[in-house]
C-alpha cells in the first residue's frame, strides 16, 4: 500500500479519527476516492448525490444577492472578495439604459457582455472579485446572484 503524501482532507467529509502524518492507503480505496470526487482548478471536491444515488447536475445554494445601483453616470462596480462557484447578472427590467458585464476585465461600453433590460448572464467563477459592471445610466440598476 501507498503511503498518502498529500493529505485527502475534504471540507464536507470530515474523517474519525482525522487524517495525520502518511497514512497507508490502499489501491482500491484510492480508486474510491478517485471516483467519488471532483477537481475545480483549485480545490478536490466530493461530488454530490441525492438519497437515491443520483449524480446532482443543479446549481449550488445561493450565497447572497446584491443589487447594483448606478449613482453617477457610467457607473462601475466590482465584486468584493468572495469564494463564490457561479454568478447571475441580470439588468433590472425598469431599465432603459444597457448594461455591461465583463469578468476579469473592468467592463465598459462595447468592453463586455451587453444585457439590456430584462436581459440576464450566468458565468462560473471562483472569486465575486472577478466580476465588472458598467451601468451607463444614472438610477439604473444591475441584479447579482451568487453561490457558494
Amino acid at each position: 500500500m501507498p503511503d498518502v503524501i498529500k493529505s485527502l482532507t475534504f471540507d464536507d467529509l470530515p474523517t474519525r479519527p482525522p487524517l495525520t502524518g502518511r497514512p497507508r492507503i490502499s489501491d482500491d480505496i484510492q480508486q474510491t476516492v478517485a471516483l467519488l470526487s471532483g477537481w475545480d482548478g483549485a480545490t478536490r471536491r466530493l461530488l454530490g448525490v441525492s438519497p437515491s444515488g443520483v449524480l446532482y447536475t443543479a446549481s449550488p445554494r445561493v450565497k447572497g444577492i446584491t443589487n447594483v445601483l448606478a449613482n453617477t453616470p457610467t457607473y462601475n462596480w466590482q465584486g468584493s472578495d468572495e469564494q463564490v462557484s457561479e454568478v447571475l447578472v441580470r439588468a433590472n427590467p425598469k431599465n432603459v439604459g444597457d448594461v455591461w458585464v465583463n469578468v476579469g476585465a473592468a467592463a465598459a461600453v462595447d468592453t463586455g457582455y451587453l444585457l439590456e433590460s430584462g436581459e440576464w448572464v450566468s458565468f462560473s467563477i471562483n472569486n465575486l472579485h472577478s466580476l465588472h459592471i458598467h451601468i451607463v445610466s444614472t438610477g439604473e440598476k444591475a441584479i447579482v446572484i451568487y453561490t457558494k
